[in-house]
């Protein structure tokens, strides 16, 4: 991340610092906005499937990951409010609300798979839906 861009204010609920699983959806989600290459990396299986479904859009690979992060994220997202983040075996989802310097708000729920159900498991799948 460049040192010239503002972190993004992130706001989670209570009661998510109690389970690993529940920290590394938020830190991966929070890596694919800002962007946090490191994490992003860090987390993600080197077979990720990113599908972005609102458009249309699927991202294969770590490597791919990496660049489309590098790539894309031109815009200043003020504050990542998070709703809830669930965990159960190798599945999590996260829902909330992203808000763009701009004044945009998008509402957005992401469905994790992960590699396996242990605590170091990969991100091995997500599935992006925004509204």
């Amino acid at each position: 991340m460049s040192s010239s861009r503002n972190r993004m204010k992130l706001i989670i609920p209570k009661g998510c610092d109690n389970a690993p699983r529940k920290q590394i959806v938020i830190d991966f989600t929070s890596a694919l906005l800002e962007p946090n290459h490191e994490i992003a990396e860090a987390y993600a299986h080197d077979s990720v499937v990113w599908y972005q479904l609102k458009v249309e859009r699927i991202i294969e690979g770590r490597r791919s990951l990496i660049t489309a992060l590098h790539d894309e994220n031109t815009v200043t997202i003020d504050c990542l409010e998070i709703y809830q983040v669930i965990t159960h075996g190798k599945s999590a989802s996260i829902n909330g609300l992203i808000s763009y310097a701009d004044g945009a708000r998008i509402n957005f729920c992401d469905v994790y798979v992960f590699s396996n159900g242990a605590k170091s498991g990969k991100v091995k799948e997500i599935r992006s839906y925004r509204l």
